[in-house]
C-alpha cells in the first residue's frame, strides 16, 4: 500500500496548526476554521481527514499512545536482565523526546490529568497481563501501579520543567536507580 505524500503533509499541517492553537486555547475553544485557517487549506479538506476537532485530538493521542506502547511492546523485558530495561527506556524516553513538543502541549492541557491516568492504566494493565498477574496478587500489583506511576509522573516533570536533562541523561539516571 502506498502512501499519498499529500495526505500525508495535508494532515501534518492540520496537526500543526491544531497543536499551534492548542498552545494559546483550551480545545473547546479551537474551531475547525481556526485549524483551516491556519493550515492554508479548506474546510472540506479538514473534514475529508477527521469528523471534527475532537477527532483530530482523539486520532493524534491514539497515535501518540500507539507510538509508546509499540515501542513497550517489541522491548518489554522476557526477562529480567538490567540491559533489557535499560533499553526499553531508553527508547521509550527517546520516542517522547521526538514527540515532546506534542507531549508537551498534551500535558499542558491535562488539567483534569486525564492523559496521565490513561497512561498509567494503560501501562500497568500491560505489564499486569504479560506478566499473567491478576489485581488479586495485591502485592504486585501494587509494587506495578507504584512503578509505573513513578516512571510516567517522571517522563511528565521532565518534559515539563526540566529542559536540561538530555534524553540519554535520564536514561542513565533512571536506569542506576
Amino acid at each position: 500500500m502506498r502512501i499519498d505524500r499529500r495526505i500525508t503533509k495535508t494532515q501534518q499541517a492540520i496537526r500543526k496548526s491544531f497543536f499551534d492553537l492548542l498552545s494559546h486555547k483550551k480545545i473547546n475553544e479551537v474551531t475547525v476554521a481556526d485549524i483551516t485557517k491556519r493550515a492554508d487549506i479548506a474546510r472540506s479538506t479538514f473534514y475529508l481527514h477527521y469528523e471534527d476537532v475532537y477527532d483530530l485530538y482523539d486520532q493524534i493521542i491514539n497515535n501518540l499512545l500507539s507510538g509508546l506502547t509499540n515501542r513497550f511492546d517489541r522491548l518489554y523485558p522476557a526477562s529480567t536482565l538490567a540491559s533489557n530495561f535499560k533499553n526499553l527506556m531508553q527508547e521509550l524516553i527517546n520516542y517522547v523526546a521526538e514527540q515532546k513538543s506534542f507531549f508537551q502541549v498534551l500535558f499542558k492541557k491535562d488539567s483534569e490529568n486525564k492523559l496521565t491516568n490513561n497512561l498509567i492504566n494503560l501501562f500497568t494493565r500491560r505489564i499486569l497481563k504479560i506478566e499473567k498477574i491478576t489485581q488479586a496478587n495485591k502485592q504486585a500489583y501494587f509494587e506495578i501501579l507504584f512503578t509505573v506511576t513513578g516512571a510516567i509522573n517522571i517522563f511528565i516533570n521532565w518534559l515539563m520543567r526540566d529542559s536540561d536533562t538530555a534524553p540519554y541523561e535520564l536514561s542513565n539516571i533512571l536506569n542506576q536507580t
